[in-house]
């Protein structure tokens, strides 16, 4: 009989509508990746900017960590999406691309020097890029954005401007 009740409710409510959370952020339902790979951006079903399998992806390895990790991955894969968006315009995308390796780099190296509390003991990894490039068209795209960024030279932005770069509510981590 219980069986016959599960059974039921399973067909009355898809697996696609049980939620799963994590850190109080409810996931998005992982994708069928035929679907989601068959175009560059795949799927973002709460169009936060980020393609819900990475976004399943980044909540559940870092879950763990600091909330701060997660929220630089996050960015980090919104900035990847511009890529993939419009590759071509590398040179005026660069900076958005470029900002959470500063801004984890302002978290893990420098807060000490500026008088904030360290948030974390360890690297913050940006591993993102692997994941969001993870099909052939998707990298071809990475690629052509990256010849466009070459044979220029690139300014690093100062160390006190390196906090600016997060584009996220960092004063949660402050308080």
């Amino acid at each position: 009989m219980k069986k016959l009740l599960f059974l039921f409710l399973l067909w009355l409510y898809p697996l696609a509508s049980f939620s799963e959370t994590i850190n109080e952020h409810t996931l998005p339902p992982e994708p069928d990746p035929k679907i989601n790979n068959s175009t560059l951006l795949g799927i973002d079903t709460n169009n936060n900017g980020v393609r819900d399998d990475v976004e399943r992806w980044i909540y559940k390895t870092y879950k763990d960590k600091h909330p701060i990790h997660i929220d630089i991955a996050m960015q980090a894969a919104r900035a990847y999406k511009k890529v993939l968006e419009t590759p071509e315009r590398a040179k005026e995308i660069r900076l958005k691309v470029n900002s959470p390796y500063f801004c984890a780099s302002y978290y893990q190296n420098y807060v000490e020097f500026f008088k904030q509390p360290v948030l974390v003991n360890e690297r913050i990894d940006v591993p993102v890029k692997s994941k969001y490039f993870n099909t052939k068209a998707r990298s071809d795209v990475y690629l052509q954005y990256d010849r466009l960024l070459s044979g220029d030279s690139y300014a690093l932005p100062e160390i006190s401007e390196m906090k600016e770069q997060c584009d996220f509510n960092t004063s949660k981590y402050e308080e």
